[in-house]
Parts: C-alpha cells; structure tokens; sequence
C-alpha cells in the first residue's frame, strides 16, 4: 500500500513538471513588450504624475540623429497624452506651421528661450522635450516638461533602452553579414558588393566595394580586391510651398524631413477638379494630416467589398492619373485645411469659394463624412444620407 501511494504521488509529481514545462514553452505566451514602446509609456505614466493635471503642454521635439526615431517617440508621447485624459495637448499640425517659420526640426535641438516663446505662442503652460542617443549598446532616452512661464523644471525622465527591434528598423543601421570557412581559414565581410576575397590556407585579406570591407584570415599569402564606388545619386530637389510638384500639381505642405516615407504633399491640377458625391462608408477614418491616403485605401476597400461607389469623391482620386502619377487620394480634412491656408488664401491653384469632400471623419463621427468650405475655411459634418449632396473634389498625393 505504501508503494502504491509512492508511485501515485511520483506520477503526479512528474504529470505537474511536465505540464508546467509545456505551458512555459507554448507559443501562446504574451511576448514581451517592445522596449522602446514600453520606455515611453513610462515617461508618460512620469508625465502624468509630474506636470499639473488640465496643464495645456506641447510636446515640441526629441533631439537625436534620427529623424523617424525622433518622430515616433513624438507621436507616441501625443497620442499617450490624448489618451490619458490629463492634459490639452497642442495639434502636432498646428506646430507645422510654427516649424517651418522658425526653422527648428523635430529631431533637432531647441534652446529653452526658443521653446519658451514657441510654448507662449501656442498658448501652452508646459513644455516637453527631450533626446534620445546611443550609449554603448543601448540608447540613453530624456525627457523632460519645462514651465513656460518660470523656466522651471517640472520633472525629468530618463532610461536607458536596449536596441530592440522598433529602435533598430527606425535608425535604418541594421547590417546583413555572411560567413563562409574552407581549410583553416574562416571569411567574414558585411555586405560586399563588387568585391572579392580569396585565401588560400593562411594570411589576411580586404575586399572593398562601395565603403563596406570584408576580411579574411587563414596561413598562406592573401590579396586584396577593389571595385569602384558607386557614383553618388543625384540629390533630391528641394520644393517650396506653391511650386509645381513632379505630377504637375502644386506643393502646399513641406514636412521637413521623409519620415513615413514622404515629406511633401502635392495638389492636383485645377483640370483634375470634379463635383462628385461623397458616398456612403462607414470607415473609421481619420481627419489628421497625413492620414488622407489610409482613409482613401480604407474607403476603396469598403467598395470592392461592398460593390457601388462609382464615381463617388473616393473613388475619383483613387482612379485618377496626372502625367504618368496615379497615387492620389482624397484629402483628409487637416490637409484641405493646409491646401486652403496655404493656398487657396493665396489665390493659387484656381479653387473655388465652394465645399471640397475630405475623407476623414474620425475627430467627429463614425458614421458622418466630412467637408471643408473654402469660401470661409470652415468645415462641416455631413450625416451619412446627405452624402449624395455634389461638392467639389481635388485629390493629393504624398512624395
């Protein structure tokens, strides 16, 4: 009888390790938090508990040598922000056009008198900037909320983060390697285009090819090889707001930098410009500037689900080519304003003093399209049921 029990209470024993092991290597445990993504949810979590709650701040740059680094950690700290529910945050849009006059960057350094006055003219109480730099193998991150008024600190965060995978894809440094060994000797280059390297059982070689060398070592005599660098490509042009762009439009926002993959936003043609019905999608779309193309894809989407939306406002730009470029969309309603202030105001781009459709309707309804009117610059929420209303349609494209 006592055996019996001894071998039940080992089998149960050894069942409990077994299922133990099994849940600690399931595939269905929660993968851990990306590093950076969590740092910054700190700082936020540092925020909310440092500056005053109802304080109105701007969070104005993040100095590091990254522009898209410097970006994100922008967006998230805003889109935190707004989330929490402690604070009016300013537009990052309305900063646009305060950037671009006084030529600060978002990756860039601003002195505390600078940030100061861009804080006073924004109408904010507290200032939040910061840096973000390597350290080693890890990055250092600050940030810090400044009292417009005093200058004082309101409170400082700092971390060190590793560099996981969202830091590594937005600093663009990753590097593919190969390795290959034959006899005694092993070969390691990065990536080597046009070079070689060949060893026979000894010595040390250098393939060279566009900056990039490879090095190899074995026990006779090596040589080196070398091909010439690359020429280097054309650079870029630089556009100004109300220059014709590429497709032939008119340029009426400059980001600054090609974060996202793009930096201008082109107006089309004033013959591209057609009244159309907005339609009825019920998309969760997004009035912010830079979302108009997601909207539209979102919308397009809708339609080739759902059938109809024939030359509907979406469906227009979606559809239209200017000189040979077919990647237009319908503006959201942040980037009609921008085509309306920067514009229109200025008598350029032959517009009319009528309603324009947006695609975005995220800031004020789910089941409402949005319009902007540019007799007055003013918009206006359409319930879906006057989508058939006719008004005015310019598509955009970003580059």
């Amino acid at each position: 009888m006592n055996i019996a029990k001894r071998i039940t209470a080992a089998t149960y024993i050894a069942l409990a390790v077994l299922i133990a092991a099994a849940c600690g290597s399931s595939p269905q445990a929660a993968a851990a938090p990306d590093e950076l993504d969590a740092a910054i949810r700190e700082a936020s979590d540092y925020l909310d508990s440092s500056v005053p709650a109802g304080n109105k701040i701007v969070i104005l740059n993040v100095q590091s040598d990254s522009a898209a680094l410097s970006d994100y950690i922008i967006d998230e700290l805003i889109a935190n922000a707004v989330n929490d529910r402690n604070f009016a945050v300013v537009d990052r849009q309305q900063l646009d056009a305060l950037r671009s006059e006084l030529n600060f960057q978002w990756a860039g350094e601003v002195d505390d008198n600078s940030a100061q006055e861009i804080g006073k003219m924004v109408g904010a109480q507290t200032i939040v900037s910061g840096a973000i730099s390597k350290l080693g193998d890890n990055y250092r991150m600050r940030i810090r909320a400044l009292e417009v008024q005093t200058a004082q600190v309101q409170g400082q965060f700092n971390r060190n983060i590793p560099s996981g995978a969202t830091i590594t894809a937005l600093m663009n440094s990753s590097s593919k390697g190969y390795s290959s060994s034959g006899g005694a000797g092993t070969v390691t280059a990065q990536t080597v285009s046009g070079g070689s390297s060949s060893g026979g059982s000894g010595g040390t070689q250098t393939a060279q090819a566009g900056g990039n060398s490879g090095t190899a070592s074995g026990g006779g005599s090596g040589q080196a090889a070398q091909a010439p660098a690359a020429p280097a490509a054309p650079a870029a042009p630089v556009y100004k707001i109300g220059d014709t762009g590429p497709a032939g439009g008119l340029i009426f926002y400059d980001k600054g930098n090609n974060s996202g993959g793009w930096r201008y936003l082109e107006a089309a043609p004033a013959n591209t410009e057609k009244a159309a019905a907005f339609g009825d999608y019920r998309v969760n779309a997004n009035r912010r500037l830079g979302s108009g193309k997601e909207n539209t894809q979102q919308i397009m989407d809708a339609i080739a689900k759902n059938g109809g939306g024939i030359n509907t406002a979406p469906f227009i730009c979606d559809g239209l080519v200017v000189n040979g470029f077919d990647d237009w969309y319908l503006p959201s309603a942040d980037e009609l304003l921008y085509m309306y202030n920067n514009l229109y105001a200025n008598g350029l781009g032959n517009f009319r003093a009528v309603p324009y459709w947006s695609s975005g309707n995220g800031a004020f309804a789910y089941d409402a399209c949005y319009s902007v009117n540019f007799s007055t610059g003013d918009g206006e929420q359409h319930a879906f049921g006057e989508e058939g209303q006719r008004y005015q349609v310019r598509a955009v494209r970003q580059f």
